[in-house]
């Protein structure tokens, strides 16, 4: 039986001036709604305590139907390992797919590369660019974590404007233009691709939230 925790609010309706919020610390007993596979554990997290996502490990959850108007996540996440010696992996923070495949959000290192890369899409032609297929994509530049520091992730999409960014630490690393943006909420997999390429790092403070009226 797995031995970790993790706090989750999942609010289908707010007080007005407020938006729906999925939310993670990692603190408590598993909510109601949220998954995993393997044997996902408790480490020293950027603040309190903080899972880890190893080979064979997922932690999974039904997205919240608002994630097609837009979305802002964000997360701490910890590899044990300096990134230039993860450079022949590909790690994936946060995955989310429809059973169709035609709706998905990727955020992951690539193999090969130093580099975090965001991407999305609604299975239809190409958007944005740095990425092959059907996908509206942008790329961070390339990263040089040290072993055992943690980093803030934050990705945005407002399907209104046409605009998505990721953000490293604070900053705006790329940004993009597009129309390829989820029109229908899935299952949202952190820290693997769908049960498979494992981050293998630590994660902490995962929230989602709607992107503002």
């Amino acid at each position: 039986m797995n031995v970790f925790t993790v706090v989750a609010l999942c609010m289908a309706s707010l007080v007005s001036g407020q938006h729906p919020v999925l939310e993670a610390d990692f603190e408590s007993s598993l909510p109601r709604g949220w998954h995993t596979i393997g044997m996902p554990r408790l480490v020293d997290g950027h603040r309190g305590r903080g899972v880890l996502i190893d080979r064979g490990d997922a932690i999974y959850v039904q997205a919240p139907a608002t994630l097609t108007n837009g979305f802002e996540i964000e997360m701490w996440v910890m590899h044990r390992a300096e990134m230039a010696d993860l450079h022949f992996r590909e790690l994936v923070y946060l995955y989310h797919d429809t059973e169709d495949l035609a709706n998905r959000i990727c955020l992951k290192k690539r193999i090969g590369t130093d580099e975090i890369l965001f991407a999305m899409s609604d299975g239809g032609p190409a958007k944005g660019h740095e990425f092959a297929g059907d996908w509206y994509a942008m790329t961070s530049g390339p990263l040089q974590w040290p072993a055992g520091t943690w980093h803030h992730l934050r990705i945005v999409a407002d399907p209104a404007a046409g605009r998505a960014s990721l953000h490293i630490d604070g900053e705006q690393v790329a940004t993009a233009e597009g129309s390829q943006f989820p029109a229908a909420a899935g299952t949202l997999w952190l820290g693997s691709w769908s049960g498979r390429s494992q981050a293998m790092a630590a994660f902490d403070d995962f929230t989602l939230r709607a992107v503002a009226d």
